[in-house]
């Protein structure tokens, strides 16, 4: 039985090891996802804030003419470019394929309203302020700056509700695999506790008692009480061996005692025999002593007591104890 609480305990212990793992995974997968939502918005609005900031910058440079607004808005175009081109890699970090539609319809008007500041600068290069100033500040040009403005923020609010969609999977996977990993160690602490309580008793407080048990008959002096046999080699196997060599050292004290009371009982009826044949005044008298402590001496055994005559040579009883009456009052010697 010990050996199954063994391997249930070292399965349970396996099963919230599993558990643990599997909510930690669980949650990394919701830390990617936010760290997944910061870049898509971080870049989204890079490029929307760039598309606002190269119209501003086209648009002084039509009006002002000045060579340095002209040189900041293409360090800003390579910029926007290079976002762009981190945007659309980014498929591989887990956007959907309407995610990625919604982003390049957004990159596609914001690269055609650098075509048309780029269309805007080269009339400004020409003399054709007018035109340029028309084409930058036209309704068209408004409206296809808000489309993609509108577009870009469709785009964060499906990667919005997706991310976050995500997020809650995540956190509800993770706070099952929680859960189910400290019932696993709950389960795994009584195991334990049931384990070392079956070990405690049966390794300690069943031979206790049983000791104790033993003890005490042995102080009462009750010699015949079986010794248990503890092999374990430990204090209770000790206290055990000590217990067992003390009842045989009681029984053997028990067998001397039995055997003086014993010779002192024989001696004793040898003297009172002594004693009374010492009294004794006749020949019947010494039988009838004889007669009596014979049967004092073995009572319970019947008995006769022969004598031999001379004339003639034959035995002939002249006492009996427990018998039937003798019915030849003489026997032959032959």
């Amino acid at each position: 039985m010990t050996n199954w609480a063994y391997g249930i305990t070292v399965a349970l212990t396996l099963a919230s090891g599993i558990a643990m793992l599997m909510a930690s995974s669980a949650d990394n997968a919701e830390r990617r996802a936010v760290e997944q939502r910061q870049v898509f918005d971080q870049l989204s609005e890079e490029v929307e804030s760039g598309a606002w900031e190269l119209s501003d910058l086209a648009r002084l440079y039509i009006i002002k003419k000045n060579q340095d607004v002209l040189q900041e808005y293409r360090q800003q175009t390579q910029a926007i470019t290079a976002i762009e081109r981190r945007l659309v890699k980014l498929k591989d970090n887990g956007a959907t394929a309407e995610e990625l539609a919604l982003l390049r319809e957004g990159l596609q008007m914001a690269d055609e309203l650098q075509d048309e500041q780029r269309t805007a600068l080269a009339q400004v290069a020409r003399g054709e302020e007018k035109e340029a100033v028309n084409l930058l500040y036209g309704t068209a040009y408004e409206q296809e700056l808000e489309r993609v403005q509108t577009q870009l923020d469709h785009f964060r609010l499906m990667l919005e509700g997706r991310v976050n969609k995500t997020i809650a999977e995540a956190t509800e996977k993770s706070r099952i695999w929680r859960t189910l990993s400290e019932v696993m160690v709950g389960l795994t602490a009584l195991m334990f506790l049931f384990v070392l309580g079956f070990i405690l008793k049966r390794r300690v407080l069943y031979p206790v008692v049983r000791l104790s048990d033993v003890v005490q008959r042995l102080a009462s002096q009750d010699y015949a009480v079986e010794t248990p046999q503890f092999t374990q080699i430990d204090e209770i196997g000790d206290m055990a061996q000590a217990i067992r060599i003390f009842r045989e050292n009681g029984l053997a004290r028990q067998r001397l005692e039995q055997e003086r009371d014993a010779d002192w009982a024989v001696r004793e009826l040898l003297a009172r025999m002594t004693q009374r044949l010492q009294g004794c005044e006749s020949f019947e008298d010494v039988i009838k002593v004889c007669r009596t402590v014979r049967a004092e001496y073995r009572p319970g055994d019947p008995g006769r007591l022969y004598i031999l005559d001379t004339d003639p040579w034959q035995m002939r009883c002249v006492a009996q104890w427990l018998s039937p009456p003798l019915e030849a009052g003489r026997l032959s010697s032959g």
